[in-house]
């Protein structure tokens, strides 16, 4: 089994969160998230940590620690992620990009960093 940690962002609080993900049999899936801020994000390499394929989230998983969302959006300008409650427009949580939101046929590839 591999595990990773991707990073993700409120997008009600700007803050910053890890979420550990393990991958089987190609596809990803999100088993905890916990607060960290960008510095230790950054020293613990989690901006440097790529992804690719589909994240599902597991029973277990306890979701965003800010605003409790388990779902998430890819944002079509800065590609990184950010909770999800539902709505139908919504505003990355790390570009600012607002926008309506559809849906991805494919796997996704996310990437770290750039914040």
């Amino acid at each position: 089994m591999k595990a990773e940690v991707i990073l993700m962002k409120c997008n009600e609080t700007k803050r910053v969160y890890g979420v550990r993900v393990e991958e089987h049999d190609g596809d990803w899936f999100r088993t905890w998230a916990f607060p960290i801020d960008e510095k230790r994000a950054a020293r613990e390499g989690f901006d440097k940590t790529t992804i690719k394929g589909n994240l599902y989230y597991t029973d277990e998983y306890n979701g965003c620690p800010y605003c409790g969302a388990k779902n998430f959006a890819q944002c079509g300008r800065c590609g990184k992620l950010t909770c999800w409650t539902n709505e139908e427009r919504i505003t990355c949580g790390w570009c600012g990009n607002t926008g309506r939101l559809s849906v991805i046929e494919d796997e996704i590839k996310v990437k770290g960093g750039g914040y």
